[in-house]
């Protein structure tokens, strides 16, 4: 039988379309910081597809009538976190009263629920009790914050049976080594009883020592802690907490310079304590130590902590959004600003490197949605090992940021519904 040219290269068309047909998505971007939840992000960029695949019912497209989404909720230890732990494991809200970052009390909470294993972990916010958010934008001041009530509430996690006790230690108004915390669970830190540590008296704190009460103590030696961070700054230095954070926390520039100064004149007074695994001065220069205003520091050398991002406590460990992502034929992320440091330990960085590691990347689409970005196509298919890489930006169809913010949810919708678009053109 005769078949002509144009049916043969509309045969092997449509073998291309079906190799490639858009079956499975999973969708984890980030949240926009200061704007939409990871949650609204995701479920905005699947109303957006779903409306397209709709209005394109018995039409030619690449994404299949009957698609299958998959969306996983992500967060990096700060704002939020403590509740998508509760979502994710069944865990209850177990609410406290502590002090508050200006030394106040204020109502606080943290999260009990299962690990892996079935026992007993708590997931602790440092959010919930030296967030930024808490303290007013006039009286902004790490001199003046304390991290004391997370001590608080770590206390009374061990005190409650906690085998494992998580810390997101995001989103702090802190920049005091994470010597409140220490007050907060016991710990002696050489400052006058009654007086809470602050940024302020860091430069008075001497040798820091276990709790007196023995019982705690045991529990607490048999506690394990884990820092979920999305961050790897050291403690000290142009890169540490004070210079790259406490701007953002109300410091000027004298106030950095003397928090950088006196955080690292801590180090050689702080000594040494049965938890302690590294020497001081090591232990400042770990990835992490410098977040939360050296809440990091704390945890990791007088607690023994280890440390994972936020992608691969939330996303891997409580999702296996590895095994998702390898399934998958589109992975959607992304974040407000789209820039180097999403490569580095955040849900994108995350997301291209689950892609790096799986079989047929380059069969796979990665697509990428933020409110603007610097980052190219070519970097982030370099970094997701060959993915077809489609970055989407709000400032593309809303310039003025702050009229941008306002209309995210919508313009998210808008936004994928345009990119789907845009790759069934090219068919």
């Amino acid at each position: 039988m005769f078949i002509s040219y144009l049916a043969v290269v509309k045969v092997i068309k449509m073998a291309l379309q079906n190799k490639n047909k858009i079956r499975s998505v999973v969708i984890c971007p980030d949240k926009f910081k200061g704007g939409l939840k990871s949650a609204e992000v995701a479920s905005a960029i699947k109303e957006g597809l779903e409306n397209y695949i709709l209005d394109r019912k018995g039409d030619e497209s690449l994404l299949s009538q009957d698609i299958c989404f998959d969306i996983a909720e992500m967060a990096d230890g700060g704002d939020g976190s403590a509740g998508l732990f509760a979502k994710l494991t069944g865990g209850r809200m177990v609410e406290c009263e502590v002090c508050g970052p200006l030394g106040n009390n204020v109502p606080s909470c943290y999260v009990l629920g299962k690990d892996s294993e079935g026992k007993l972990a708590a997931f602790v916010e440092c959010a919930k009790a030296c967030g930024l958010a808490m303290v007013p934008e006039e009286k902004r001041n790490p001199l003046y914050t304390t991290t004391f009530g997370v001590g608080q509430l770590i206390r009374d996690a061990v005190e409650n049976g906690a085998s494992t006790v998580y810390v997101g230690v995001g989103g702090s108004s802190s920049n005091d080594c994470g010597i409140g915390m220490l007050q907060g669970m016991g710990f002696s830190v050489g400052l006058p009883e009654g007086v809470k540590g602050c940024g302020g008296n860091l430069c008075q704190a001497g040798e820091v020592r276990e709790p007196s009460d023995k019982s705690f103590l045991e529990k607490l030696k048999a506690t394990r802690f884990i820092i979920i961070n999305d961050v790897d700054n050291p403690l000290c230095g142009p890169r540490g907490a004070a210079f790259t954070y406490s701007p953002q926390k109300g410091a000027d520039e004298e106030m950095v310079r003397h928090l950088d100064h006196d955080s690292f004149e801590f180090l050689s007074r702080c000594g040494r304590t049965s938890f302690s695994r590294t020497d001081a001065m090591e232990a400042a220069l770990l990835p992490g130590a410098g977040t939360a205003g050296g809440m990091g520091f704390a945890l990791l050398h007088f607690l023994g902590a280890e440390a994972i991002s936020g992608f691969g406590f939330f996303g891997e460990v409580l999702q296996d959004l590895g095994g998702k992502i390898a399934e998958a034929d589109l992975v959607i992320s992304g974040e407000g600003s789209l820039d180097s440091q999403s490569l580095y330990g955040k849900v994108v960085g995350g997301c291209c490197s689950s892609l790096r590691n799986c079989r047929g990347v380059k069969d796979k689409r990665l697509w990428l949605f933020c409110g603007k970005g610097t980052l190219s196509p070519e970097e982030l298919a370099s970094s997701s090992g060959g993915a077809a890489v489609g970055i989407y930006q709000l400032a593309d169809i809303e310039p003025d940021i702050k009229a941008r913010m306002k209309r995210e949810y919508p313009l998210l919708k808008q936004l994928a519904y345009c990119a789907a678009m845009e790759m069934d053109a090219l068919l």
